[in-house]
């Protein structure tokens, strides 16, 4: 079964506005792996699953004041992604749209 590179420019809505960030998956099968960048920070996404075009993934982000685990789901369009990311300090909504269009 072949790879999926796919790359999603992120917007996540928070308390103190719009944070701007950059998913990269890896697509084998049902499995989902690849990084996630948020306040400048790069972190690997730890475990990941997808049935479909549902995926379920966590991690853990590095902030200023220390490791901040989390859990995202979300949905895979064509060329966009929408997804919730919860951690131990809210939910977040975030949007995404695809960087190379229409890739497979």
């Amino acid at each position: 079964m072949k790879n999926q590179n796919r790359t999603y420019v992120l917007e996540m809505e928070t308390p103190l506005g719009k944070r701007r960030g950059v998913l990269n998956l890896i697509l084998l099968g049902d499995s989902v792996s690849g990084d996630l960048t948020l306040f400048t920070r790069t972190a690997p996404i730890l475990e990941g699953h997808r049935i479909g075009d549902s995926l379920a993934f966590q991690g853990e982000m590095k902030t200023l004041v220390g490791a901040l685990p989390y859990q995202a789901n979300g949905t895979l369009g064509e060329d966009t992604l929408e997804m919730e990311i919860y951690t131990a300090r809210g939910h977040y909504p975030v949007r995404g749209t695809r960087r190379e269009k229409g890739g497979a």
